[in-house]
């Protein structure tokens, strides 16, 4: 007889293959990125802020370009282009000069009116005087008075004979007379030195001569008069336009900022001067600009981006911008203050990002924003083309966030490996459930062959007994027949149990049932059958009422609870088991105890399985086919509710089947 073959194992070596080559493949591509991440993270993150840089450049090249536009406009209809200069100097921060053509001619700033002294001194009256210093040489007031007289003449020769004579009046200790003399001017005096310029006074005498009256002040013991007249005139200075600045801004420096110090007035002239700086960077333009000539077919029209001329030599540079005003040939300048375009620029520019921005000229100096090192860099395209934006280091992701984001990235890879492993290992703990509940099947039909053989036979041998007439007398064939039904009723048991085991117990209906009569009856038919074998049956049933339940499952349930109760009791002590009801608004429980055999601790929630069941030494065919409690559990699961196995009495078990109540 050939051997069987071996069971087949219910394992799927496909299925795991196949899910240990995507986690492996899963696996690779987290470790790559891993490897790669920071690097890669790093280069976009530069990547993102150089186009957001573009884009804040263009942005700041565009505002720069609205903002001037109506510059251009004002220049192309200005009568008095001197009145609209003061007026957006003041109105814009970094606003400096305009400069205007016409004709391909510098027509503004106009240039500076400069006095003649040897036309003036050929004044018949100054010549009297100088006549007059060589007969009275060591007479400096008599000389001064002689000057005096001079005054009130022409305008040039009135300010060149009250400044000389007040020059010799102040180093003879005569500031009163000084003071009283240089008041004389009046308006030529206390009016701003560009507008008396644009009279026809030279601008240099008209600053000689305020620094004669400090000068005058002083000595009469009013300081603070002469440095706030100092301080008043230094603001001229810095505000004139370039060829007037030409004439006169050697006296800024000196005599006037020295004067300011012995006063105690503020330090004029320094690095820190910064109208100085400016006046200076006017200057420097103007004597650039004067001896150009532009072609207008060459320049942008206004609201385009203008052409831009730089100083590329200064620290920091003058900046014109240059346009065609389109009306004639009118060609247009704005000359602004680069620190302060850029101090502007940067306020206009989101909170968020502006700690972060730094702007430099072409040798890598700071010329606005920050000073740390450069994370990405951009030129501007346009007009200040000889600038670089940049945005510093700390603007990059700190270890900390990209940490996070490197953890972020990895998340999915993490969660897909996490959710394969589960599955992996859910698979193969299902298989092996699997091949358990195989195996347990295959001990169940053994058994269950074994025992409808063994009625088979019995029946098959005392059935050929009688058909063959060997009994006795009708005593024995009796009993023949008797153990016949036996064995009947004992197989019809065995196929009942095979027939519940293929089927689900779902063919019962919930129906309003009188739960009382119910445990009534049970409690009844499973005392008697615990007094027929020696054992005893305590019942403690509160009353329960109506409830909707499915009666069948219900009472087969219990009956499978009942049964086990007596088929493991221990015979030499009795068997005493215990079957309690209780309810309340929401459960039913039923609850049957022993002191049998028992339940071993580690079996407790197994139990409940299909075909298992409890091994173990004096148990014998009462340990069953490990159908009846998988069945009470499903009973308990289609009412909502659950069964579990608990101490009992004596080492048997307690077994507690709670329902919820439905009324």
């Amino acid at each position: 007889m050939p051997a069987a073959a071996a069971p087949r194992r219910y394992v799927r070596p496909g299925v795991y293959l196949a899910i240990v080559v995507v986690l492996a493949v899963m696996s690779g591509v987290a470790l790559s990125e891993a490897l790669s991440f920071e690097a890669a993270y790093q280069a976009r993150e530069r990547r993102a802020l150089a186009d957001g840089l573009s884009q804040l450049v263009d942005q700041w090249e565009t505002l720069l370009v609205e903002r001037t536009a109506p510059w251009y406009a004002e220049l192309a209809t200005a009568d008095d282009v001197a009145s609209l200069e003061t007026r957006r100097r003041r109105a814009d921060d970094f606003f400096d000069a305009y400069y205007l053509w016409e004709r391909d001619e510098l027509s503004f700033p106009p240039p500076a009116v400069e006095e003649d002294l040897v036309a003036l001194r050929a004044d018949t009256c100054l010549e009297r005087v100088a006549a007059a210093s060589e007969d009275h040489p060591g007479d400096p007031v008599r000389l001064a008075q002689a000057y005096a007289i001079c005054a009130g003449r022409d305008p040039g020769v009135t300010l060149l004979a009250v400044s000389e004579a007040a020059e010799l009046l102040i180093n003879a200790d005569q500031a009163p007379a000084a003071d009283r003399l240089i008041r004389r001017l009046g308006r030529t005096l206390s009016s701003p030195i560009g507008q008396a310029s644009s009279q026809g006074a030279d601008v240099r005498r008209l600053v000689i001569l305020r620094l004669q009256h400090a000068r005058a002040i002083e000595a009469l013991g009013r300081g603070d008069i002469a440095q706030a007249w100092l301080t008043g005139l230094a603001e001229e200075i810095g505000a004139l336009d370039a060829p007037l600045l030409d004439r006169c801004f050697d006296l800024y420096h000196f005599p006037l900022a020295a004067d300011l110090r012995a006063y105690g007035g503020p330090a004029l002239g320094g690095d820190g001067d910064e109208t100085a700086a400016r006046a200076e960077r006017r200057l420097a333009a103007w004597r650039e600009l004067r001896t150009v000539a532009f072609d207008p077919r060459d320049l942008p029209v206004t609201g385009e981006a203008p052409r831009v001329f730089v100083d590329p030599y200064a620290d920091p540079p003058w900046l014109v911008l240059v346009s065609r005003l389109g009306v004639g040939d009118l060609v247009g300048a704005v000359q602004v203050d680069q620190a302060a375009l850029l101090r502007w620029l940067l306020e206009r520019t989101s909170p968020g990002i502006r700690p972060f921005l730094s702007i430099r000229d072409a040798d890598g100096r700071v010329v606005a924003g920050s000073s740390d090192d450069l994370a990405v860099t951009v030129d501007f395209p346009h007009a200040l083309r000889h600038l670089r934006a940049g945005i510093t280091l700390s603007a990059v992701s700190t270890e900390a966030q990209t940490r996070r984001a490197f953890f972020a990235r990895l998340l999915p890879f993490a969660i897909a490996i996490a959710v394969g492993l589960v599955a992996l290992l859910a698979l193969i703990r299902n298989d092996r459930q699997q091949e358990l509940l195989l195996q347990r099947q295959r001990d169940f039909v053994a058994r269950v062959s074994h025992e409808l053989k063994t009625p088979l036979a019995g029946i098959r041998v005392m059935a050929e007994t009688i058909e063959m007439g060997a009994f006795r007398d009708d005593t024995q064939r009796a009993a023949f027949a008797r153990r016949i039904v036996d064995e009947a009723e004992r197989l019809t048991t065995r196929v009942n149990e095979v027939i519940r085991a293929a089927t689900r117990p779902t063919d019962d209906v919930p129906v309003a049932v009188d739960v009382d009569g119910l445990v009534l009856e049970l409690a009844s038919a499973w005392t008697a059958r615990f007094r027929e074998v020696g054992a005893s049956l305590k019942v403690e049933a509160e009353p329960v009422g109506m409830a909707v339940v499915m009666p069948v499952l219900l009472r087969d349930a219990v009956t499978n609870l009942l049964d086990n109760a007596l088929k493991y009791r221990k015979s030499e002590r009795g068997g005493r088991a215990w079957f309690r009801v209780r309810a309340d608004r929401r459960w039913i429980t039923f609850e049957v105890e022993d002191d049998g055999l028992g339940v071993p601790a580690r079996d407790r929630k197994s139990i409940f399985d299909r075909f298992r069941r409890v091994e173990g030494p004096g148990r014998g065919k009462a340990g069953g086919h490990g159908l009846g409690l998988s069945f009470v559990a499903e009973t308990a699961k289609l009412h909502g509710g659950k069964v579990e196995c608990l101490d009992g009495t004596g080492g048997g078990a307690k077994f507690v089947l709670r329902i919820r109540r439905r009324q």
